[in-house]
């Protein structure tokens, strides 16, 4: 049974639900002057007018012949699309106990009887006002969250436009560098300079997002241990332009763990645990800010010291002459604190501080008139292994003498990969990618005479080619018009298994500027066969080559890889800016690994059923294309015989490859050098 009381200007509804007509009376009267107000007289009535006509707020009789006021009240708690009306009891029951079963049961409020209309109306306001207020705070929540999401593909879609350009500016002084016997030494020294800066950007790019989770404390801290004196060596180099123009020096001590300061060599070693990019990015920042703020001609100090104790840490103090102003100093590494700074943010020393708490340390300052500024950087304290210490790394594109160990191992490395390559046959390569500089880099970096190599500058364009000329390799652009690289490759791989005798499948590598794991195993999964994240150098071009040419076996023996191999310690050589990455992806690959032995594990015989041998075959090709990506090329090869041998249906070889590429696993000694 139900009675509506309708006043058209009114914005809220109330439901009355009353089996007493006096006390519906009552409500009545007190509430439709301010509110429109329906009515049902027992529970059912009222769970069907909640449902047809969501009210705004419900005063609910507990005391109702068939369904009681509690069973209503439980009924729509229940139900998502109610369980947000607010309900206040009308009851004639004073016990404390039944208001809390009420107030238990999601009741916002009592109302006991008899009916006092002042209360009701004061409490009905008050509750309407109360749900306005949540609503609004939801509706910002959600608000807030897209903007944070919209900010955060902006970001993801900005790191990837500006990775294009990007290409060209670290490349093409890589590509004019190859012939630097035609260029001046100060040449060859600006096309260092551009290259560096490049990669810089790059690095700047790659942390953008990064800080606006540090913000938000969901960053991921992936800490290695660091030489974090060749960090700060590294700054003090990119920063020469501007100590120059102010005649700045540097002073950069280091202690020996026994209090005694001294000027550093060449030859220390400072440990931390951090990241690199990280640590490069925060000192860069803080010691381009001591610079900047040193009066003209004086010195920059830079001391680390140990200060080994329970927490391990180490402390890095920066100094300069200048002083920090008055008004700054008690909020200095607050957000947008800045003064006397033309062109600053404030932004600085906010996120050092960021970052400093992030790696697990701490930032401070002092400054005063007589001893000028000082900020001081603790961190964790971390072991560096002498033998993993490179003369270069993802952050240093500086030049380096071409007598020094790192040059006299690229120099070995680049020519035993170029010998390597001039002794396969000729491969038909096409190059995908709507940049048409890229293109050109991508053209030039594989100018080997035993290549054919043909573009295209959209998908569309590049199946049309593919289908009249059959490529064996294709590196393929992940966002063209017309077809993307993740349609294109689809399409290629269903026709190729239309074409029954069309032997082999295409190598199709990625190259994206996107930099996640989610999207390398997606492209993985999809029928890539490796990924390469731009900006891609012509060493990670050949031996992506090397990695799937070089040692070409006939699928007709793939069974056959290796098996009575006696294994002894293999170095493999892995690019130096993947060194925090290996790990979690060894143990990755391990996880997989066992996954195949789960599947073979519920198998009674050596027959398989259709469905194990196709998990079986897409874990083997995320073994290949994983360790094939990662420079592992012999545990590669080995998930590429997987692959083959579940779709042969040959358990026998499966299980033989899983205990080799076991065995191989534990016999790797990795060494990490530059790849560029």
């Amino acid at each position: 049974m139900e009675k509506r009381y309708v006043e058209k200007s009114k914005e809220k509804n109330i439901l009355i639900v009353d089996d007493t007509e006096s006390n519906i009376d009552i409500l009545v009267d007190t509430l439709s002057n301010d509110y429109e107000v329906s009515v049902t007289m027992d529970g059912e009535s009222a769970i069907e007018n909640v449902h047809e006509n969501p009210p705004d707020l419900i005063l609910l009789d507990i005391m109702m012949p068939g369904i009681d006021g509690y069973e209503v009240c439980r009924r729509l708690k229940a139900d998502e699309k109610t369980k947000d009306i607010p309900i206040i009891f009308i009851t004639a029951l004073s016990q404390v106990e039944d208001e809390t079963k009420g107030l238990k049961l999601g009741a916002v409020d009592y109302v006991t009887k008899p009916i006092s209309p002042p209360i009701v109306k004061a409490r009905v306001e008050n509750h309407l006002e109360l749900k306005q207020a949540r609503e609004n705070l939801e509706r910002q929540n959600h608000i807030l969250q897209e903007n944070i999401h919209l900010r955060e593909e902006i970001d993801r879609i900005s790191r990837h436009d500006l990775k294009t350009p990007l290409n060209s500016i670290i490349s093409i002084p890589r590509v004019l560098l190859q012939d630097s016997s035609r260029l001046a030494s100060d040449q060859v020294e600006l096309l260092e300079i551009i290259e560096q800066s490049g990669y810089i950007m790059l690095n700047m790019i790659n942390l953008s997002l990064d800080m606006f989770k540090m913000e938000k404390g969901s960053y991921k801290l992936n800490p290695v241990p660091l030489n974090i004196l060749s960090v700060i060596k590294k700054i003090i180099f990119a920063l020469r332009s501007l100590t120059d123009s102010k005649a700045i020096k540097f002073n950069l001590l280091i202690d020996d763990l026994a209090d005694n300061i001294r000027a550093a060599s060449d030859y220390d070693i400072f440990g931390v645990l951090g990241e690199e990019l990280l640590c490069y990015s925060m000192f860069a920042n803080l010691i381009k800010n001591a610079v900047e703020a040193s009066p003209n001609s004086t010195t920059v100090t830079i001391e680390l010291s140990h200060k080994i104790s329970e927490n391990e840490q180490v402390k890095i103090a920066i100094h300069n002459e200048g002083v920090v102003p008055t008004s700054i100093r008690d909020n200095f590494f607050e957000k947008y604190a800045t003064a006397e700074k033309k062109g600053g943010t404030g932004l600085g020393t906010y996120s050092a501080k960021l970052m400093a708490q992030t790696l697990g340390g701490e930032i401070s300052m002092s400054t005063s008139e007589i001893n000028g500024t000082t900020i001081t950087v603790t961190l964790k304290y971390a072991e560096i292994d002498i033998t993993k210490i490179s003369d270069s790394s993802i952050l240093s594109k500086t030049s380096s003498s071409i007598d020094s160990p790192t040059a006299k191992l690229i120099n070995s490395m680049k020519s035993r990969i170029d010998s390597s390559l001039s002794q396969l046959p000729q491969i038909r390569i096409m190059v995908v990618d709507d940049d048409e500089h890229n293109q050109l880099i991508l053209k030039k970096y594989l100018n080997y005479p035993e290549f054919y190599i043909e573009l295209a500058d959209n998908g569309q364009a590049a199946i049309n080619k593919f289908k009249e000329k059959n490529f064996d390799l294709i590196f393929m652009d992940m966002e063209m018009p017309v077809m993307d690289g993740i349609e294109t490759v689809s399409l290629i791989r269903k026709w190729e298994s239309d074409q029954s005798n069309r032997g082999e499948n295409a190598i199709i590598i990625a190259l994206s500027g996107h930099d996640d794991p989610n999207t390398c195993q997606n492209c993985l999964d999809i029928g890539f066969d490796a990924y390469l994240s731009k900006p891609v150098n012509s060493r990670q071009l050949r031996e992506s080559i090397l990695e799937f040419f070089g040692n070409h076996n006939d699928n007709q023996n793939y069974y056959h890889y290796e098996n009575d191999k006696q294994h002894t310690k293999t170095q493999v050589e892995i690019d130096a800016d993947l060194e925090d990455l290996i790990p979690s992806f060894i143990s990755d690959k391990q996880s997989e690994i066992e996954q195949i032995k789960e599947v073979m594990s519920k198998s009674e015989s050596p027959f398989l059923t259709e469905k194990g041998y196709k998990i079986i075959q897409k874990l083997g090709h995320k073994l290949k294309g994983g360790f094939n990506m990662y420079g592992f090329k012999d545990q590669g090869s080995i998930g590429s015989v997987i692959e083959e041998a579940a779709k042969q249906h040959d358990f026998e070889a499966i299980k033989n490859s899983l205990n080799l590429l076991g065995s191989s696993l534990s016999d790797i000694e990795i060494r990490y050098v530059n790849m560029n």
